[in-house]
């Protein structure tokens, strides 16, 4: 399983990369502007193929999600925490996809199992924010059978993003490479062209 995840910023042609990564074969980008206003948020998802809508996951704006067609809702862990159990069961009872964020084997095996996958990172230091170094924890620690997927996320590149599903993860989440590389596109197809050879 292989994800992209946007840069915090708002890019130049931002939408047309999108669209291109998602037509080069990426199953679901996470779209994550933590700064970005609804006009400007909603501005980027109409420039969004609408054939692509459907592999956006939103980290922000989640109410846009039904007007884009979009049904895939990301939590970041603060606001997941506010959560109360009458919320869990009634997004059990929907058509959406959640996902979230952890940043310990603790609380990710608490997780309700509404959540399809979870992040946890940095698994190397991370590229887009340099200083943020991974814990000691290993994917072991987070039990075997998982009915949450494990997301690595963190400094991961085409090189290294083989070793990360072989150490346990159940697949890699792709933010700095990308965005820092002159060709976007080509990075995130290496990435998984090695992905698949190992497979």
């Amino acid at each position: 399983m292989l994800l992209v995840v946007s840069s915090p910023e708002q890019l130049e042609n931002e939408p047309a990369i999108i669209n291109q990564l998602c037509a080069a074969g990426l199953p679901l980008f996470h779209l994550r502007k933590p700064r970005m206003g609804e006009e400007k948020f909603r501005s980027l998802l109409e420039g969004i193929s609408e054939e692509h809508r459907s592999k956006l996951v939103l980290h922000q704006h989640h109410q846009m999600a039904k007007e884009f067609g979009i049904n895939r809702i990301h939590f970041k862990e603060a606001d997941r925490k506010k959560l109360t159990a009458s919320d869990l069961q009634r997004m059990k009872n929907t058509e959406m996809v959640y996902t979230t964020s952890v940043h310990s084997p603790k609380t990710f095996l608490s997780l309700d199992q509404v959540f399809r996958y979870a992040f946890y990172g940095p698994v190397f230091e991370s590229i887009s924010k340099p200083g943020y170094k991974p814990e000691k924890e290993a994917p072991h620690d987070f039990g075997k059978n998982r009915s949450t997927r494990l997301i690595g996320i963190g400094g991961i590149t085409p090189d290294n993003a083989t070793s990360v599903m072989e150490s346990g993860f159940d697949g890699v989440a792709l933010c700095g490479t990308i965005w820092q590389s002159r060709n976007k596109v080509d990075a995130f197809k290496k990435t998984l062209r090695n992905l698949s050879i190992s497979t």
